[in-house]
Formats: C-alpha cells, sequence, structure tokens
C-alpha cells in the first residue's frame, strides 16, 4: 500500500468505490445470519417491550396518586361546603358554542 507521500493524485487513493466494497453482501446471507439477524431483533423488541411496561407500571402509580389525592380534596370541599367544580368542562370553555369562523376570499 502506498503512503500518502507516494501518491500523485486523488485517483490513487482506495476507497470504498474503488475496492467495490459494499455494506451489505452480494449474495443472499445463510440460513445462520439471517437466525442472528431475527434474534438480535427478537432482543431490541423484548427489551423495548419491557420499558414499556415500567412505563405503564409508572404511569399507572402516578394516576393512583392523582386520583387519591382528587378524592381527599373533594371530600375536604365538602366538608367545608363547597360545592364540587364540573370537570368535564374546561376552564377555557366555559360551556359556549364551537366559534363561528368568518370566510373571506384571498387573492394571490
Amino acid at each position: 500500500m502506498k503512503s500518502v507521500t507516494q501518491m500523485k493524485s486523488l485517483g490513487d487513493m482506495r476507497t470504498t468505490i474503488s475496492t467495490h466494497a459494499r455494506s451489505t453482501p452480494r449474495q443472499k446471507g445463510s440460513t445462520f445470519l439471517e437466525v442472528y439477524l431475527l434474534d438480535k431483533e427478537k432482543q431490541r423488541l423484548e427489551t423495548e417491550l419491557g420499558m414499556l411496561i415500567k412505563r405503564q407500571r409508572r404511569i399507572e402509580g402516578r394516576l393512583r396518586e392523582v386520583r387519591g389525592a382528587m378524592d381527599r380534596l373533594l371530600v375536604k370541599g365538602q366538608q367545608e361546603g363547597q360545592a364540587p367544580p364540573d370537570l368535564s368542562v374546561t376552564p377555557g370553555d366555559k360551556g359556549h358554542e364551537p366559534r363561528q369562523w368568518k370566510r373571506m376570499t384571498v387573492g394571490y
């Protein structure tokens, strides 16, 4: 192999194109290669499924905490004589009908 000082031009450099190197093999992979690739994908999917299960448990735990806190606050509010809020209406909604948009023509 030539060193950098012995090269006369960029054409003397070996590249992936000049050596005909490929990222994937030309012929079909062997059965064992396919088994290996499927095993790696199976491991990746199992790891991802485990992370999803952990995340679901954390979310369910937090939901239980939020529900418990809401129940305690509602009981406290009832003891103080306050009416429970209507949770089906968001604060910005105020029970109004959806906004009717005006139509206008735009010339380009």
